[in-house]
């Protein structure tokens, strides 16, 4: 559409923009707005919410390999939230151990006060020295579980940060 003014001609078109919003983790937050920029969008305002960011974003709609573009959005997206549930995984993972550890060492500790109460001082000091190495346990275990846990999801973490590189890499290419 083009229009006269004072002699000049101006041309202006008219672009439909598509918008979104998209919440990523806050250690994340970074990977996906540069995902996110791959695939054509434009963060137009950002903000914090508890333990998140969250993305305004739009892109114009007039993509010609629309459909494309969109299927690896939507791989990079699910890979993006793999990453996410696998990068706590290890605390997650450690922390019931080491609370379950914790609780069998209560138990015994319980079990020390009660066998106190009948008498039976011999079964209490054991039953009461199980229960403090339970305890004890219970963190050094915490650190033990982490370690072991974050070395054997390494690999399956790369596998996914791979996928969405690629997958930015293939929307980009289309884009342009």
């Amino acid at each position: 559409m083009t229009t006269a003014t004072a002699g000049r001609v101006a041309t202006t078109e008219f672009v439909a923009y598509e918008y979104t919003t998209v919440r990523a983790p806050r250690d994340l937050a970074r990977l996906y707005e540069d995902t996110y920029r791959s695939f054509g969008w434009t963060v137009t305002d950002e903000h914090t919410v508890p333990g998140a960011v969250e993305f305004k974003l739009k892109r114009d709609r007039s993509i010609r390999t629309r459909s494309a573009v969109a299927e690896l959005e939507r791989k990079a997206g699910r890979s993006l939230t793999n990453i996410g549930r696998l990068s706590t995984s290890p605390h997650t993972f450690a922390m019931m151990s080491a609370v379950t550890i914790g609780l069998i060492g209560t138990a015994f500790v319980a079990g020390s006060v009660f066998t106190m109460l009948g008498g039976f001082i011999v079964a209490c000091v054991v039953l009461g020295v199980a229960g403090f190495l339970g305890w004890a346990g219970g963190a050094v275990s915490y650190s033990a579980v982490r370690s072991r846990r974050t070395a054997k999801l390494a690999a399956r973490m790369d596998d996914e940060y791979r996928v969405v590189y690629e997958c930015g890499a293939q929307a980009t290419r289309l884009l342009a």
